[in-house]
C-alpha cells in the first residue's frame, strides 16, 4: 500500500544519506585540519525519527575535541570561537552547493594567532567566491583578506552610545590593519608590514 510504499522511499533516501554523511564527514575533517584544528573529529548522527515529506532522519551534528573522546552535541560542546571556524569548515565544504546567501562570522579569531590566523582569511576568502561574508574580527591577518573593510566605531554623547560604520579606501584600509597590529602609533615599519599584508592577500 502507500505506506509500505513512502516507508521503502524514505530508508532509500537514508542509505542515500549515510553514503553522502561519510564523505562528508572526511572533507569537514580535512577542512578542519586545515584550520588548525588536527584533534578534532566530525561525525554525522543518524536517528530514525517520525515519517515526514523529508524521510525519517533525525541528523545531528557531534563533535569530538581529541581522541578517544565520546562524540558530543556540536552545540553544547564548541566555544563561541571553535564553533565558527567549524561552520567555516562546514560551509566550505558546502560552497557550491550550499544556497545561503549570506554569511557572518563574528569571534571566529578567539584563540588563535599567527598561522591559524591567515589560513583562517584565506578560507573566508575562498567561501566568498560562492557567498557574501561578513566577518567581524581584531586580527589582521584576517581582516587582510577582505575585499571590502567597514569600520566600525562606538562613541558617547549626551548619555547615549552611538555606532558609526565607515567604509575604507585603500589607504584607510592600510592604517587600520596597521593598528589592529600594534595599536600603537603607526610607524613607518608597521605602514609597510600592513600594505604587505593587504597586498599579498589579493594574489
Amino acid at each position: 500500500n502507500l505506506l509500505n510504499e513512502t516507508v521503502k522511499l524514505a530508508e532509500k533516501l537514508s542509505n542515500e544519506r549515510k553514503k553522502i554523511a561519510s564523505d562528508f564527514e572526511k572533507k569537514v575533517k580535512d577542512e578542519l585540519a586545515f584550520l588548525d584544528m588536527p584533534k578534532m573529529q566530525f561525525f554525522v548522527n543518524f536517528e530514525k525519527g517520525n515519517l515526514s515529506s523529508t524521510g525519517f532522519d533525525k541528523i545531528e551534528f557531534k563533535i569530538s575535541a581529541n581522541p578517544g573522546e565520546p562524540p558530543k552535541s556540536l552545540s553544547k560542546v564548541a566555544s563561541g570561537g571553535e564553533l565558527s571556524r567549524i561552520m567555516l569548515a562546514i560551509k566550505s565544504v558546502l560552497a557550491e552547493k550550499d544556497n545561503v546567501s549570506t554569511l557572518i562570522f563574528d569571534e571566529i579569531d578567539t584563540g588563535i594567532s599567527g598561522r591559524a590566523a591567515d589560513k583562517v582569511g584565506l578560507q573566508l576568502q575562498k567561501v566568498a567566491q560562492n557567498h557574501q561574508v561578513i566577518c567581524v574580527t581584531h586580527l589582521a591577518q584576517i581582516a587582510a583578506y577582505a575585499e571590502n573593510h567597514l569600520l566600525i566605531e562606538k562613541t558617547s554623547h549626551n548619555d547615549r552610545t552611538y555606532t558609526s560604520v565607515t567604509t575604507l579606501d585603500y589607504e584607510s584600509r592600510i592604517r587600520e590593519i596597521a593598528r589592529i597590529m600594534s595599536g600603537a602609533d603607526i610607524t613607518e615599519n608597521l605602514y609597510n608590514s600592513a600594505k604587505e599584508l593587504l597586498d599579498r592577500s589579493k594574489k
